[in-house]
């Protein structure tokens, strides 16, 4: 099945990744379980015309930490769809995710990098779809302030005491670099992106369960 153009995108502000933080503790017949992870991620859009030739490009990439939990989880994704709009035929329709990725993302947002290799699946003959390696190079710039946020929530419920915080910070950012797919360069650096976001979070959970008397 083939996934949307930024099916995996969960950023600033909507970021939620389900991951093992720091085991139970106990005081008497108290439990109190914590839970603290944070998340960088980055995501950019760019859109090529060499005449009739129309190539959409989408990169994302992330990379989260759960406080003891290793290693950190990573997520990558590409996807490209290429048409000639004069005859209407679809060249590339395709997306490929990977699980290994190198990001660079300072915690001031202001620029980064990133840098994946993944399988690649081309769909636009759905009855022979074609697999090959797409690698992407793409270096990012904020172009305006970041824009922070933070939440905090508290509930009890039949002797559990519930706490959450979440602090997010986004930014958005131009973005230009190569994405090649198989030997055909099908984004190169001459091609600004159109739309680029670069955003972190920090969430933290706590759990305190007592016996009901």
């Amino acid at each position: 099945m083939k996934k949307t153009a930024l099916g995996v995108l969960a950023l600033a502000g909507t970021l939620v990744v389900q991951l093992a933080g720091a085991g139970p503790s106990t005081a008497g017949d108290r439990v109190t379980t914590k839970t603290e992870m944070r998340g960088e991620g980055v995501t950019a859009e760019f859109v090529r015309t060499d005449g009739c030739i129309q190539t959409n490009v989408s990169v994302f990439g992330s990379v989260f930490t759960a406080r003891g939990s290793a290693p950190p989880e990573k997520v990558g994704y590409v996807s490209v769809i290429k048409i000639n709009t004069c005859t209407a035929v679809t060249l590339i329709d395709g997306f490929g995710d990977a699980t290994t990725l190198n990001l660079a993302l300072p915690n001031g947002l202001s620029k980064g990098r990133l840098r994946m290799s993944m399988e690649f699946t081309n769909y636009a003959d759905a009855e022979n779809p074609v697999v090959s390696q797409v690698t992407a190079d793409v270096s990012f710039r904020a172009t305006a302030q970041a824009v922070k946020t933070s939440e905090k929530s508290k509930s009890l419920s039949e002797g559990v005491r519930f706490v959450s915080s979440e602090k997010t910070k986004a930014r958005p950012v131009s973005a230009a670099g190569t994405v090649t797919l198989g030997t055909e360069k099908v984004l190169s650096p001459d091609t600004a992106s159109i739309s680029g976001t670069a955003g972190s979070v920090l969430s933290k959970e706590k759990t305190v369960t007592r016996p009901v008397k």
